[in-house]
């Protein structure tokens, strides 16, 4: 599999993601949350097989499926109250960061935050359900849930 990044001015980035097959997905990241994900049968075609489009909370639950985190179905009424109190956040750990260069349990991440890291995004592969012995490096991206104070307290973590 490759995936090549690029930067799309205005409009947010793109990935195109070579399968071992042949086949390409491009997904679309934009600013405002959107995702956008298109299916080439050969990529030398303009016209792509088929296309999706998620919003930000439809590509982030799709993504936690995708990773391989367990869902439980919740009732309408729970489920509400837990989108309401629970997010989930990506974020960049900066190379003179805290938490940068130690394992996920020295760092003490839940313990001083209250969120949970449950996916790192590394050099274009994602580590779904990382191991507390998980060394976090600079340019990780962590993919954590709690509440917003708790997402935003890692945030500063990877930013210090």
């Amino acid at each position: 599999m490759q995936v090549k990044t690029s930067d799309l001015p205005g409009i947010g980035k793109r990935y195109a993601v070579t399968m071992a097959q042949g086949d390409q997905i491009v997904i679309i990241l934009h600013h405002n949350g959107q995702r956008e994900i298109y299916h080439f049968m050969d990529p030398d075609e303009d016209e792509p097989d088929f296309s999706l489009n998620f919003s930000d909370e439809e590509a982030k639950q799709v993504g936690t499926i995708l990773l391989g985190v367990d869902y439980q179905p919740v009732a309408d009424d729970r489920m509400e109250l837990l989108l309401k109190n629970i997010r989930m956040d990506w974020i960049k750990v900066q190379p003179d960061s805290c938490v940068a260069g130690k394992k996920i349990i020295e760092s003490q991440i839940r313990k001083r935050t209250g969120s949970t890291i449950i996916a790192i995004q590394r050099e274009g592969r994602m580590i779904g359900s990382p191991d507390v012995n998980e060394v976090i490096l600079p340019g990780d991206i962590l993919m954590a849930i709690g509440t917003r104070d708790q997402t935003k307290s890692l945030e500063s973590m990877c930013q210090l």
